[in-house]
């Protein structure tokens, strides 16, 4: 390898080593390191004029619409009304009020943003298990997992799903028909399991009584902007699943959405700066950066042929990958570790291993993001409100305890499944 392969491999690695054991500014500093190898000439094609294609700027695109979009949302009340709409549904039928609460958790995190779900709907679970006088803990960690678990089913439900989608170029309505009925098949395993977490007294169903005081209508903030925010919100999904035939690009789509509610409630882009995910953004195009600065160097073809010996024996090279997912995403987070893998995948592919490989990775690497609070930052914030909540420190191993045995059952659901895939 040449020095400035080597060159790269150090600096991609220091970009690594900061993402597992940093502890402020992990965008910043990934972001400025993917610069010093386009500043350093390290590698060809990495430079300004050619940044649009090397980041993908579809994803970034797509999530900065539709992140306009939820700060709409967010701003008219339109979640809180709809969940404490839920609650009142649910009655003392607790298992019935939690089991539509988390429908809501999966649904949302599966068409917006992973963190705006927990940011949402986090104070909502506080709320129900102050006025129950329940502990919040087992529902935390159930709607930490429900989260993930929903945005596994569609290509915009998480940022894991968006990398696979750009690199595996694999649409919109391919990750629903793939990964829709897997997640649904998780959710309902993951949570017939908490069910015994999740059992009342008779003092519980007497203060489920107090929830029905609550007045839904005052959630709302504006009701004008919570009425076009949800129709430009439907149209925009619509137009997603139709975009293939539509010859439209998801990030025209989501930006147009969001553009529109700018234009209607805001006096310009400057209004909705603060609602977007900068440090994401950054994130991720430092990322896609360090993982086009590898292929050029020729690291991510040698971990690809590393694999070709299991090539005749696809289902032994499906679990590998499958393993993989589980023991790298809670570590490293799951953004890095796809672009670092995704492209593996795609050489496989490309070399005659089975598409089923894709799904495999997407699956094992969704269903483990919840395994520790490393994972995803979505698990990370609801922790940090979990321990204001308690008033005291919620630990790692505290919190591995409640997740090993759920995030198994979605994983060894999601391995039946892929076997599925593989021979159907």
């Amino acid at each position: 390898m040449t020095i400035n392969g080597i060159l790269v491999l150090v600096i991609v690695g220091l970009a690594y080593l900061y993402i597992i054991f940093g502890k402020k500014n992990k965008p910043v500093v990934v972001f400025s390191l993917a610069l010093l190898i386009s500043g350093l000439r390290l590698v060809e094609g990495l430079d300004a004029e050619n940044f649009s294609h090397v980041v993908d700027i579809d994803t970034l695109g797509l999530l900065t619409g539709m992140m306009m979009i939820v700060a709409f949302l967010s701003k008219s009340g339109f979640f809180e009304f709809f969940s404490i709409k839920i609650i009142k549904l649910g009655g003392k039928r607790f298992f019935l009020t939690i089991t539509m609460l988390m429908i809501i958790v999966a649904l949302t995190s599966a068409f917006l943003d992973n963190v705006v779900t927990i940011l949402v709907m986090a104070p909502m679970i506080f709320l129900i298990a102050d006025m129950l006088e329940i502990s919040p803990i087992p529902l935390i960690m159930l709607t930490i997992l429900m989260d993930n678990i929903g945005g596994a089913a569609t290509l915009i439900g998480s940022p894991l799903n968006l990398v696979i989608g750009s690199i595996s170029g694999y649409s919109f309505n391919d990750f629903i028909v793939k990964m829709g009925p897997v997640s649904i098949l998780a959710f309902i395993g993951v949570l017939f399991y908490f069910k015994k977490h999740l059992r009342v007294d008779e003092k519980t169903l007497k203060n489920i009584a107090k929830l029905n005081e609550i007045d839904e209508r005052k959630a709302i903030t504006d009701k004008k902007m919570m009425i076009y925010s949800l129709i430009d919100f439907i149209i925009v999904i619509i137009l997603f699943i139709l975009h293939s035939t539509l010859h439209l690009e998801l990030a025209v789509i989501a930006l147009l959405g969001g553009s529109i509610l700018v234009f209607k409630f805001a006096n310009g882009y400057e209004d909705v700066a603060k609602d977007i995910d900068w440090d994401m953004l950054f994130f991720f195009a430092g990322l896609y950066m360090t993982s086009y600065a590898l292929e050029e160097i020729g690291f991510t073809e040698k971990i690809a042929n590393m694999f070709i010996p299991l090539e005749s024996n696809q289902l032994l090279l499906i679990g590998v990958f499958y393993l993989i997912a589980v023991i790298t995403i809670p570590i490293l987070n799951n953004v890095p570790s796809a672009l670092i893998l995704a492209p593996v995948i795609r050489i496989l592919v490309n070399q005659g291993i089975t598409p089923v490989l894709w799904w495999a990775f997407a699956i094992g690497a969704n269903f483990a993001t919840s395994l520790t609070p490393l994972g995803a930052v979505q698990n990370l914030v609801a922790v940090n409100y979990l321990e204001k909540n308690l008033g005291r420190k919620f630990g790692f191993i505290e919190y591995m305890r409640w997740k090993i045995i759920p995030v198994l059952i979605s994983l060894v659901i999601g391995l039946i499944y892929v076997g599925y895939l593989l021979y159907m």
